[in-house]
């Protein structure tokens, strides 16, 4: 069973940071390697260029979706190489669009919209009636991907009492420890804040920064950030800290590693990845052809099965095993647990949230 890979959860994805660099980040942070998919047993029918993260992530939807997308339409499918965030913006508004179908950050979604670098979704060819509802889920330019949450990872060798949610992640007299969150803003901790101050999770949005940076006071002295979730994974597989707040699939592969891990995702924060066409996509047809095939219940289970990410499409799950749905987004263990972050939020207030935290970490 695979984790979250290094790069993809918010700040490894094609995000707003990137953008607002526009194109002079033409050298930087590449998205994906070179690997071309051939038709098996079809015609060929043209094809459909497709930017994605790469490494295990590629060939897990390399088999789940685009084998046996090519096998059933004849589509070639051809990840992108050398794609960079400058690239993305530069080669829109140039009008010499390369890639049709792109893998990014739900806020990067509004933000592209925004700019008008994206295409909007044929909803004739796509049914969007299937998939999950929640808030800037669907867009006019978007559909989602896979889900994955932000929950409460914490080491059972240092806490003997599983936490309960929000309020715990704050309370170091019942669960001593020190505590761990990610550098990026966009990782639900300032929503944790807010939820272990009181705050409905009804009433989040628009958030109170200061509010949110007035509860981490609370535990500065006790709190260690990561930058990536591969350090997340070590600081609580070994005790570095007793108690994070981490993407769930860095949580169970520690666990599945034997590492004294367990996972409370009662107020956990849902999130996830979207797909998108930039404008002038070259192959605009053949892109919702296979945006369409991804969002079956069918190809959905087919990736949930491959990785630990969760479906978008709830009936998937049905086609999934119970023991495997219960590790998943979305599954069964976290019905009635979690909380939908905004996306729509984060894309207007990234940048502020973003310096705002820096600076309480410098404070």
């Amino acid at each position: 069973m695979n984790g979250i890979p290094k790069d993809k959860t918010p700040g490894g994805l094609l995000t707003r940071r990137g953008l607002l660099s526009g194109a002079a980040a033409a050298g930087g942070v590449a998205l994906a390697a070179p690997y071309y998919i051939r038709p098996a047993g079809a015609q060929s029918a043209g094809r459909v260029i497709y930017a994605t993260w790469g490494g295990s992530w590629e060939e897990a939807i390399r088999k789940a979706w685009f084998e046996p997308f090519t096998a059933a339409t004849g589509i070639e499918v051809v990840t992108a190489q050398d794609n960079t965030y400058g690239k993305f913006q530069s080669m829109v508004e140039s009008g010499t669009t390369e890639w049709d179908v792109v893998e990014v950050n739900p806020d990067f979604t509004f933000i592209g919209a925004k700019r008008g670098l994206l295409e909007p979704l044929d909803f004739t060819v796509i049914n969007r009636e299937p998939i999950m509802e929640g808030e800037g889920f669907v867009t006019e330019y978007s559909v989602p991907q896979v889900l994955w949450s932000y929950v409460l990872g914490y080491n059972t060798d240092l806490l003997k009492t599983a936490p309960s949610g929000a309020v715990d992640m704050f309370n170091l007299t019942d669960f001593a420890g020190k505590r761990s969150i990610y550098s990026n803003p966009n990782s639900s901790a300032l929503e944790t804040a807010l939820l272990a101050d009181g705050v409905a999770p009804g009433d989040l949005y628009p958030m109170d920064i200061d509010r949110a940076l007035a509860k981490l006071d609370e535990i500065r002295s006790d709190l260690i950030f990561y930058e990536t979730n591969a350090q997340a994974q070590q600081y609580v597989s070994d005790g570095t800290a007793a108690m994070l707040i981490m993407p769930d699939g860095r949580a169970m592969s520690a666990i599945e590693s034997g590492a004294p891990v367990a996972i409370q995702y009662n107020q956990s924060f849902m999130t996830w990845s979207s797909m998108v066409a930039p404008k002038g996509c070259p192959n605009r047809e053949n892109a919702m052809k296979l945006l369409a095939w991804t969002m079956t219940p069918e190809a959905q289970a087919a990736i949930a099965n491959a990785y630990t990410y969760g479906p978008v499409v709830p009936a998937a799950f049905d086609m999934i095993d119970e023991a495997r749905a219960n590790i998943l987004s979305g599954g069964p263990q976290q019905q009635g647990k979690f909380i939908m972050l905004n996306a729509e939020w984060w894309a207007e207030n990234y940048e502020d949230a973003t310096e705002r935290l820096t600076e309480w970490r410098l404070m």
